[in-house]
Protein backbone atom coordinates (compact mmCIF):
# COMPACT_ATOMS: atom_id res chain seq x y z
CA UNK A 1 0.00 0.00 0.00
CA UNK A 2 1.31 3.31 -1.23
CA UNK A 3 1.42 6.04 1.76
CA UNK A 4 0.16 9.81 0.29
CA UNK A 5 3.03 12.24 1.40
CA UNK A 6 1.42 14.52 4.41
CA UNK A 7 3.50 17.58 2.97
CA UNK A 8 2.06 20.62 1.96
CA UNK A 9 1.48 21.44 -1.57
CA UNK A 10 2.09 24.96 -2.99
CA UNK A 11 0.30 25.89 -5.91
CA UNK A 12 0.78 29.62 -7.41
CA UNK A 13 -1.69 31.35 -9.87
CA UNK A 14 -1.87 34.87 -10.91
CA UNK A 15 -5.78 35.30 -10.55
CA UNK A 16 -7.18 32.56 -7.81
CA UNK A 17 -10.45 34.20 -8.31
CA UNK A 18 -10.65 32.66 -11.88
CA UNK A 19 -13.78 30.49 -12.02
CA UNK A 20 -11.56 27.26 -13.13
CA UNK A 21 -9.78 27.47 -9.50
CA UNK A 22 -13.20 26.92 -7.70
CA UNK A 23 -13.03 23.46 -6.72
CA UNK A 24 -9.17 24.01 -5.95
CA UNK A 25 -10.41 27.05 -3.37
CA UNK A 26 -12.54 25.26 -1.35
CA UNK A 27 -9.61 22.90 -0.46
CA UNK A 28 -7.08 25.16 -0.09
CA UNK A 29 -5.63 27.87 1.94
CA UNK A 30 -5.07 31.39 0.18
CA UNK A 31 -2.12 33.05 0.92
CA UNK A 32 -1.29 36.48 -0.46
CA UNK A 33 2.85 36.42 -1.75
CA UNK A 34 3.99 39.65 -1.39
CA UNK A 35 6.35 41.72 -4.14
CA UNK A 36 9.86 40.53 -3.95
CA UNK A 37 12.15 43.75 -2.54
CA UNK A 38 14.23 45.29 -4.88
CA UNK A 39 17.22 44.39 -2.08
CA UNK A 40 16.71 40.89 -2.36
CA UNK A 41 16.50 41.00 -6.43
CA UNK A 42 19.94 42.50 -5.80
CA UNK A 43 21.62 40.10 -3.75
CA UNK A 44 20.47 37.16 -6.36
CA UNK A 45 21.88 38.93 -8.98
CA UNK A 46 25.02 39.24 -7.07
CA UNK A 47 25.14 35.60 -6.83
CA UNK A 48 24.71 35.18 -9.90
CA UNK A 49 27.57 37.02 -11.09
CA UNK A 50 29.52 35.31 -8.80
CA UNK A 51 29.20 32.19 -9.98
CA UNK A 52 29.36 33.32 -13.56
CA UNK A 53 32.79 35.30 -12.54
CA UNK A 54 31.28 38.31 -13.31
CA UNK A 55 31.44 41.85 -12.75
CA UNK A 56 28.78 45.08 -12.77
CA UNK A 57 28.50 48.14 -10.82
CA UNK A 58 26.87 48.56 -7.91
CA UNK A 59 24.29 51.39 -9.11
CA UNK A 60 23.99 49.21 -11.93
CA UNK A 61 22.80 46.20 -10.14
CA UNK A 62 20.35 49.32 -7.92
CA UNK A 63 18.92 50.68 -11.00
CA UNK A 64 17.96 47.08 -12.70
CA UNK A 65 16.43 45.90 -8.99
CA UNK A 66 14.19 48.95 -8.70
CA UNK A 67 12.96 49.52 -12.27
CA UNK A 68 12.20 45.26 -11.78
CA UNK A 69 9.22 46.40 -9.30
CA UNK A 70 9.56 43.08 -7.86
CA UNK A 71 10.04 41.31 -10.78
CA UNK A 72 13.00 38.25 -10.47
CA UNK A 73 12.47 36.55 -14.01
CA UNK A 74 12.68 40.77 -16.04
CA UNK A 75 15.89 41.41 -13.16
CA UNK A 76 17.68 38.22 -14.42
CA UNK A 77 16.67 39.15 -17.92
CA UNK A 78 18.13 42.64 -17.14
CA UNK A 79 20.83 40.96 -15.80
CA UNK A 80 21.96 38.90 -18.36
CA UNK A 81 21.65 41.98 -21.17
CA UNK A 82 23.98 44.14 -19.10
CA UNK A 83 26.29 41.27 -18.82
CA UNK A 84 27.18 41.42 -22.86
CA UNK A 85 27.85 44.75 -23.68
CA UNK A 86 30.69 46.41 -22.61
CA UNK A 87 29.60 49.32 -20.63
CA UNK A 88 26.10 48.41 -18.71
CA UNK A 89 25.48 52.02 -18.12
CA UNK A 90 25.18 53.20 -21.32
CA UNK A 91 22.08 50.98 -21.54
CA UNK A 92 18.67 52.30 -20.23
CA UNK A 93 17.00 50.04 -18.98
CA UNK A 94 12.79 50.69 -18.47
CA UNK A 95 10.43 50.56 -15.81
CA UNK A 96 8.41 47.43 -15.59
CA UNK A 97 4.13 48.44 -15.93
CA UNK A 98 3.74 45.78 -14.23
CA UNK A 99 -0.33 44.64 -13.81
CA UNK A 100 -0.75 44.63 -9.70
CA UNK A 101 -3.77 42.15 -8.03
CA UNK A 102 -6.38 43.75 -6.40
CA UNK A 103 -5.18 42.79 -3.27
CA UNK A 104 -1.72 44.60 -4.02
CA UNK A 105 -3.96 47.44 -5.09
CA UNK A 106 -5.88 47.70 -1.90
CA UNK A 107 -2.92 47.19 0.58
CA UNK A 108 -1.49 50.59 -1.00
CA UNK A 109 -4.55 52.07 -0.76
CA UNK A 110 -5.80 51.27 2.79
CA UNK A 111 -1.97 50.36 4.15
CA UNK A 112 -0.08 53.52 2.48
CA UNK A 113 0.11 57.37 2.25
CA UNK A 114 -2.00 58.88 -0.26
CA UNK A 115 -0.01 59.64 -3.26
CA UNK A 116 -0.30 61.14 -6.87
CA UNK A 117 0.89 57.17 -7.86
CA UNK A 118 -2.78 56.00 -6.25
CA UNK A 119 -4.20 58.36 -9.04
CA UNK A 120 -3.50 55.47 -11.78
CA UNK A 121 -3.45 52.79 -9.80
CA UNK A 122 -6.24 51.01 -10.87
CA UNK A 123 -4.94 51.33 -14.37
CA UNK A 124 -3.03 48.74 -13.54
CA UNK A 125 -5.79 46.02 -12.20
CA UNK A 126 -7.03 43.98 -14.63
CA UNK A 127 -10.76 44.49 -13.04
CA UNK A 128 -14.07 46.60 -14.24
CA UNK A 129 -14.24 49.62 -12.61
CA UNK A 130 -17.94 48.28 -11.13
CA UNK A 131 -16.33 45.41 -9.49
CA UNK A 132 -13.45 47.52 -7.98
CA UNK A 133 -15.89 49.41 -6.20
CA UNK A 134 -17.36 46.23 -4.67
CA UNK A 135 -14.13 45.10 -3.21
CA UNK A 136 -13.64 48.70 -1.96
CA UNK A 137 -16.80 48.09 -0.33
CA UNK A 138 -16.68 45.08 1.46
CA UNK A 139 -12.97 45.95 2.65
CA UNK A 140 -13.27 48.91 4.02
CA UNK A 141 -14.72 47.29 7.30
CA UNK A 142 -11.70 45.45 8.00
CA UNK A 143 -8.73 48.79 7.82
CA UNK A 144 -10.67 51.58 8.98
CA UNK A 145 -12.75 52.18 12.11
CA UNK A 146 -15.04 54.93 13.89
CA UNK A 147 -14.02 58.46 11.78
CA UNK A 148 -11.90 56.67 9.65
CA UNK A 149 -15.04 54.14 8.44
CA UNK A 150 -16.83 57.24 8.14
CA UNK A 151 -15.11 59.42 6.18
CA UNK A 152 -14.48 56.35 3.74
CA UNK A 153 -18.13 55.49 3.46
CA UNK A 154 -19.03 58.75 2.60
CA UNK A 155 -16.59 58.63 -0.11
CA UNK A 156 -17.55 56.05 -1.65
CA UNK A 157 -21.06 57.19 -1.90
CA UNK A 158 -19.80 60.36 -3.89
CA UNK A 159 -18.19 57.20 -6.39
CA UNK A 160 -22.12 55.63 -6.13
CA UNK A 161 -23.31 59.02 -7.17
CA UNK A 162 -20.81 59.81 -10.39
CA UNK A 163 -21.27 55.93 -11.45
CA UNK A 164 -25.46 56.53 -11.41
CA UNK A 165 -24.45 59.98 -13.82
CA UNK A 166 -22.11 58.16 -15.73
CA UNK A 167 -25.18 55.57 -16.79
CA UNK A 168 -28.00 57.95 -16.54
CA UNK A 169 -26.22 60.77 -18.55
CA UNK A 170 -23.86 58.63 -20.56
CA UNK A 171 -21.20 61.59 -19.75
CA UNK A 172 -17.82 58.70 -19.17
CA UNK A 173 -15.60 61.83 -18.36
CA UNK A 174 -17.24 61.51 -14.37
CA UNK A 175 -15.09 58.33 -14.46
CA UNK A 176 -12.09 60.12 -14.06
CA UNK A 177 -13.85 61.21 -10.59
CA UNK A 178 -14.51 57.63 -9.55
CA UNK A 179 -11.17 56.76 -10.17
CA UNK A 180 -9.64 59.43 -8.02
CA UNK A 181 -12.35 58.96 -4.93
CA UNK A 182 -11.53 54.94 -4.89
CA UNK A 183 -8.16 55.23 -4.97
CA UNK A 184 -6.39 58.94 -3.31
CA UNK A 185 -10.13 59.85 -1.51
CA UNK A 186 -10.65 56.28 0.12
CA UNK A 187 -6.92 56.24 1.03
CA UNK A 188 -7.22 60.05 2.37
CA UNK A 189 -9.72 59.16 4.66
CA UNK A 190 -7.35 57.39 7.11
CA UNK A 191 -5.56 59.13 9.79
CA UNK A 192 -1.49 57.77 9.21
CA UNK A 193 -0.12 54.77 7.30
CA UNK A 194 -1.16 51.08 9.39
CA UNK A 195 0.67 48.55 9.51
CA UNK A 196 -0.29 44.59 10.03
CA UNK A 197 -1.08 42.22 7.73
CA UNK A 198 -5.36 42.55 6.53
CA UNK A 199 -7.07 39.24 4.44
CA UNK A 200 -8.91 40.69 1.80
CA UNK A 201 -12.45 39.38 1.22
CA UNK A 202 -13.91 38.69 -2.06
CA UNK A 203 -17.23 40.76 -2.24
CA UNK A 204 -19.98 38.70 -1.05
CA UNK A 205 -22.54 41.35 -2.87
CA UNK A 206 -20.79 39.41 -6.56
CA UNK A 207 -22.49 36.19 -5.27
CA UNK A 208 -25.52 37.49 -4.48
CA UNK A 209 -25.98 39.22 -7.09
CA UNK A 210 -24.72 36.03 -9.21
CA UNK A 211 -27.94 33.75 -7.35
CA UNK A 212 -30.45 36.38 -7.84
CA UNK A 213 -29.40 36.72 -11.55
CA UNK A 214 -30.31 32.68 -11.47
CA UNK A 215 -33.27 32.87 -9.73
CA UNK A 216 -34.41 35.73 -12.28
CA UNK A 217 -33.69 33.55 -15.35
CA UNK A 218 -35.61 30.50 -13.61
CA UNK A 219 -38.21 32.93 -12.79
CA UNK A 220 -37.91 34.22 -16.84
CA UNK A 221 -37.91 31.28 -18.45
CA UNK A 222 -41.64 29.64 -16.69
CA UNK A 223 -42.85 32.78 -17.12
CA UNK A 224 -42.04 32.69 -20.83
CA UNK A 225 -43.24 29.10 -21.42
CA UNK A 226 -46.76 29.98 -19.32
CA UNK A 227 -47.78 33.00 -21.60
CA UNK A 228 -46.71 31.04 -25.09
CA UNK A 229 -49.44 28.32 -23.40
CA UNK A 230 -51.99 30.85 -22.24
CA UNK A 231 -51.19 33.41 -25.17
CA UNK A 232 -50.60 36.48 -23.01
CA UNK A 233 -47.98 38.99 -22.72
CA UNK A 234 -44.29 38.17 -21.16
CA UNK A 235 -44.03 40.86 -19.15
CA UNK A 236 -47.55 40.53 -17.72
CA UNK A 237 -46.53 36.87 -17.17
CA UNK A 238 -43.19 38.28 -15.20
CA UNK A 239 -45.20 40.60 -13.52
CA UNK A 240 -47.75 38.38 -12.24
CA UNK A 241 -45.51 35.44 -11.08
CA UNK A 242 -46.15 35.32 -7.36
CA UNK A 243 -49.68 33.99 -8.43
CA UNK A 244 -48.91 32.14 -11.84
CA UNK A 245 -45.86 30.11 -9.59
CA UNK A 246 -48.50 29.34 -6.94
CA UNK A 247 -50.87 27.61 -9.62
CA UNK A 248 -48.40 25.59 -11.42
CA UNK A 249 -46.82 24.85 -8.25
CA UNK A 250 -49.75 22.94 -7.23
CA UNK A 251 -50.50 21.50 -10.38
CA UNK A 252 -48.52 18.81 -12.01
CA UNK A 253 -50.82 18.52 -15.08
CA UNK A 254 -49.75 22.26 -15.90
CA UNK A 255 -45.41 21.04 -15.70
CA UNK A 256 -46.13 18.77 -18.05
CA UNK A 257 -47.37 21.25 -20.61
CA UNK A 258 -45.25 23.76 -20.35
CA UNK A 259 -42.53 21.18 -20.30
CA UNK A 260 -40.62 22.52 -17.39
CA UNK A 261 -37.15 21.24 -17.03
CA UNK A 262 -36.12 19.53 -13.41
CA UNK A 263 -34.09 22.82 -12.78
CA UNK A 264 -37.35 25.03 -13.12
CA UNK A 265 -39.23 22.48 -11.12
CA UNK A 266 -36.94 22.44 -8.01
CA UNK A 267 -37.31 26.06 -8.53
CA UNK A 268 -41.07 26.32 -7.90
CA UNK A 269 -40.66 23.48 -4.98
CA UNK A 270 -37.90 25.49 -2.89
Amino acid sequence: MIELSKQPIIITANDIWDKKFSQLRKKSELIQLKEIDYRTIKDVMIQILKKENLFIKNEILTNIAIKAKGDLRAAINDLQTASLVQDPSEILFDERNKEIDIFNALRLIFKEKPTDNLLRIFDSVNLPIDRILLWMEENIPLEYQKEELVRAYDILSKVDIFKKRIYKQQYWRFLVYENILLSYGISAAKKGTKTGFTTYQKPKRILKIWLNNQRTAKAKSIAIKYASYVHIGKKRAMGEFPVIKQIIKSNSDIQKELKLSEEEIDYLNR
